[in-house]
């Protein structure tokens, strides 16, 4: 039946058809075979998506929406400047440190890719870099975007495997940290090596600007501590700081920094919405297909091949994350997170893999798909951006798409990187 779904979903994939349609069309031909009454496809959709946590979604959504447009972004990007725009990379280390300010707060790559990358990559052309080069780091640093809690794809995988949305949370923040350092490290040597953005001799670190710039940006980064803390002292769930950081979002840009008015509001809610409508649609159809694949023991085959092939931990591990970054290249993360988690996930407990460990590595391994060609959709958003060509972009990613690789496999080899957080915090 695997193969049956498998080779549905790449045959029509290959002609273009959008992948919500392909799960439909794998979905009927699988309820075919298994002789399963056809009115179990919309039952199943609606049921899938018919689910609270799943609601937090389009609250994140709508916060990137208003930073995009209410200042917050700006203020964040301010004090990044304040923090590390004195070191050789200059912007470039400023987009990376600001992706991981975004990132603590709406949780979405693709929304952090235009409103870091249309701040950033004007100046960052004056401060010398070539067009896609900066809108290589500003691509690449979006993947924190997607690992430093809050973010959608740990919310996805929490709810599609019932793993704890806290427990995953706490696992991305230490990978996020480190996806972080390496790209500002990457990018050190790359400008160091141009010989291009080097810091004016007057720019100095700035305690008194790290100040000002903190008082601005504060109740922006109040937002994380918000979620996160509300969440581990058990005031909130996930789906409740969602709607709790949208309202703190709305706030700060109507009467706070009052850089969106209420005229505003509709088009940031349409665009919200239509958003929400695709995910949420391909989460239903997505759960339609996880139970078609369980009740027809798909995962259960599959953990039994992956044994007879190896029964090492580590190997399974390796073996699964080459998958995913071949999975990555031909398919958006939304979509391959939710076919894919609930038929991988028994084959790591079977091998003792903890869950939250597998949803972070997962996120991780899958957002490298969103830098990567053909499909990858931030290289996509970063190209409009920056106005470069495709193919520039893709040259002058491929060193941070080494370094996230890096941090990918100093992941596998180290789990407690990812558990140590989670453990101490909510064992």
């Amino acid at each position: 039946m695997l193969w049956l779904f498998l080779g549905i979903l790449f045959f029509f994939t290959i002609f273009g058809v959008p992948i919500v349609f392909c799960l439909g069309i794998a979905n009927i031909v699988m309820l075919l075979v298994m002789d399963i009454p056809l009115m179990a496809l919309p039952a199943k959709v609606i049921q899938g998506a018919d689910s609270f946590p799943l609601l937090a979604i389009p609250f994140f959504m709508f916060v990137g929406e208003v930073m995009n447009r209410g200042g917050i972004a700006r203020r964040l990007v301010d004090f990044a400047d304040a923090l590390v725009g004195h070191i050789t990379g200059g912007l470039g280390h400023v987009s990376i440190l600001s992706s991981m300010f975004f990132g603590g707060i709406c949780g979405s790559a693709v929304a952090e890719t235009a409103a870091i990358g249309g701040l950033l990559i004007p100046p960052m052309k004056k401060q010398g870099f070539p067009a896609p080069l900066a809108a290589a780091i500003c691509a690449s640093a979006a993947v924190i975007g997607i690992i430093i809690p809050p973010s959608i794809p740990f919310i996805l995988f929490g709810i599609i495997t019932s793993t704890s949305i806290a427990r995953i949370f706490l696992g991305g923040i230490i990978p996020g940290i480190v996806v972080g350092l390496a790209l500002m490290i990457t990018t050190y040597f790359i400008t160091k090596k141009k010989g291009i953005a080097r810091p004016a001799p007057d720019r100095k670190f700035s305690v008194k600007r790290v100040g000002q710039t903190l008082l601005s940006a504060g109740w922006a980064l109040s937002i994380p501590v918000i979620i996160v803390g509300g969440i581990l002292g058990g005031i909130f769930t996930a789906t409740e700081a969602g709607a709790i950081s949208a309202f703190v979002a709305m706030i700060l840009g109507l009467f706070v920094y009052k850089e969106i008015t209420f005229k505003d509001l509709p088009s940031i809610f349409l665009s919200t919405g239509k958003t929400t409508a695709t995910v949420l649609y391909l989460c239903g159809m997505a759960m339609c297909t996880a139970w078609l694949l369980t009740r027809a023991r798909v995962p259960f085959e599959l953990a039994a091949m992956v044994q007879s092939i190896t029964d090492s931990q580590l190997g399974v591990l390796l073996m699964t994350n080459l998958l995913l970054f071949l999975v990555g290249f031909v398919m958006d993360l939304t979509p391959a997170m939710l076919i894919l988690a609930p038929i991988l996930l028994p084959v790591m407990q079977q091998v003792g893999v903890d869950p939250v460990y597998f949803g972070v590595i997962m996120s991780v391994n899958l957002g490298i798909g969103l830098i990567t060609p053909p499909v990858g959709t931030v290289l996509y958003v970063a190209t409009g951006v920056a106005n470069v060509k495709f193919e520039e972009l893709v040259k002058s990613i491929a060193p941070f798409v080494v370094a996230e690789l890096a941090v990918l496999i100093l992941l596998i080899f180290f789990p407690q990187i990812v558990m140590f957080i989670p453990n101490l915090v909510l064992p």
